[in-house]
């Protein structure tokens, strides 16, 4: 399993094997309805634009490479000329992963949990698993953790996707606080 964050992902710049850069990665793109991850959205350069045939310089491409190697930079396993079979263009009908980041948690009994720290990606199967979530100071109490030195307030994991009910303009679960108390883990 490969999993990464979307703040590991961030800024890296893309490269080639044949060592274009292909641009930044500025987030990456999912379905909702499958939590499939859609691939990287990637603010293009120009000469790879030119290359593929993605419009102007600075053009928004989505990159879902079978595999990559992530250093300081991202790269992937073809030519510029070959990887084209994975790169389309960007597609605003898909949601950004940033979205989420902040959004505010709730159990399915209406109890504040936080908001959303992390979001883990698998890149080995291109799919959304899990979360971070930083706790309300209130949740703390009701899931029986101990509260962090002065104001720090911890963080838990061990929310999927699967506990996901809805996602609108907070993230609701389909788990009673009970339940989240017996899932979570203090990271």
């Amino acid at each position: 399993m490969a999993v990464v964050t979307l703040d590991e992902l961030k800024d890296l710049k893309v490269i080639s094997q044949d060592a274009y850069d292909v641009g930044d990665i500025i987030d990456v793109r999912y379905d909702m309805a499958n939590w499939s991850a859609e691939g990287l959205k990637v603010r293009c350069t120009k000469d790879v634009s030119n290359i593929i045939g993605a419009g102007s310089s600075k053009s928004m491409i989505l990159i879902k490479p079978p595999t990559f190697q992530k250093h300081d930079v991202l790269l992937l396993p073809d030519t510029v000329e070959d990887a084209r079979a994975y790169i389309r263009a960007d597609s605003e009908a898909l949601e950004v992963v940033s979205n989420i980041i902040g959004k505010k948690v709730y159990s399915c009994d209406q109890q504040a949990i936080g908001s959303i720290e992390s979001v883990y990606i698998d890149v080995s199967d291109w799919m959304i698993h899990s979360f971070t979530i930083k706790l309300d100071k209130t949740a703390h109490e009701l899931l029986g953790i101990k509260k962090g030195f002065g104001f720090l307030t911890k963080s838990v994991s061990g929310i999927t996707v699967g506990h996901v009910a809805t996602v609108a303009e907070n993230i609701s679960l389909n788990l009673v606080m009970d339940q989240v108390r017996d899932i979570v883990t203090v990271v």
